[in-house]
């Protein structure tokens, strides 16, 4: 019998405590207060854990300070079938919103992710309003914005929200770092805008030449082809307007099935 596709854990006593739930009191349920990371899980094996405990730990030192760092080690058992991704959270516990954070809790979620389906390319428009993600680049629980614009996308029949921010500048997708070819360059936004320094970005990034920029929203239809990356899809050709999935996305989409980061 195969394991629960959607499955939680909280960490207490030292243990992983498993179907456990968050409390209505803590302060990621009512003021989404939690610092998360997702974590890419190939047939039961975690990819690039290090690198993300150390941002999920970067990003509650800034925001909630050092009394709150991550106190679990290592991850939930997962079964060795288990292909999906895994947040891991920490919350900032009970309290009131502006009280320091002395009890956080850490929380697990899996959530299987079917491959058999898994799309070659997919479709992304630029959300028409300009974004203002909160923590600048950190990942938050505060995800009403990129939830919105997702699902804005959907609605009207693309796969993949981009967003820019008040500038005019492309920042992402939704849910995603953004990588584009400018002549025979490929280009990412700068992290001096606030944009996430995804695990998945980073693998490209030391696998290729990649320049940093800051590159309007309304100059994105002269890039030949765009590519997204995340834990959940790895690297994903995105087709956007007339502009079409290229070689480099295609071929790093390849390097990432072999390397199994790409479902």
């Amino acid at each position: 019998m195969s394991p629960p596709a959607v499955r939680s854990w909280l960490w207490e006593g030292g243990a992983w405590i498993p179907s456990a739930a968050l409390p209505v009191t803590d302060r990621s349920v009512r003021y989404g207060m939690a610092i998360f990371e997702t974590v890419g899980i190939r047939r039961g094996t975690p990819l690039f854990l290090p690198r993300h405990l150390s941002l999920l730990g970067n990003g509650v030192r800034q925001f909630f300070g050092t009394a709150a760092v991550p106190a679990f080690r290592g991850i939930p058992p997962l079964d060795p079938s288990d292909t999906g991704v895994l947040r891991l959270y920490v919350t900032a516990g009970d309290g009131s919103p502006g009280a320091p954070v002395t009890a956080p809790r850490n929380f697990a979620l899996f959530e299987a992710v079917s491959t058999s389906r898994m799309p070659k390319t997919q479709t992304a428009r630029m959300h028409p309003e300009p974004a203002a993600p909160f923590g600048h680049g950190r990942k938050t629980a505060n995800y009403w914005m990129n939830c919105a614009a997702q699902s804005a996308a959907q609605s009207a029949g693309f796969d993949h929200a981009l967003l820019a921010d008040h500038d005019g500048f492309v920042l992402s997708a939704a849910f995603g770092n953004l990588f584009f070819v400018l002549g025979d360059k490929l280009c990412t936004p700068s992290l001096s805008l606030p944009v996430r320094p995804g695990v998945i970005r980073s693998w490209v990034v030391s696998r290729k030449d990649v320049k940093e920029v800051k590159w309007p929203a309304d100059r994105l239809g002269e890039v030949s082809e765009l590519f997204l990356t995340n834990s959940r899809l790895g690297i994903m050709p995105l087709r956007f307007g007339t502009i079409a999935p290229g070689p480099v996305g295609r071929a790093l989409r390849e390097a990432g099935r072999r390397e199994k980061i790409t479902p």
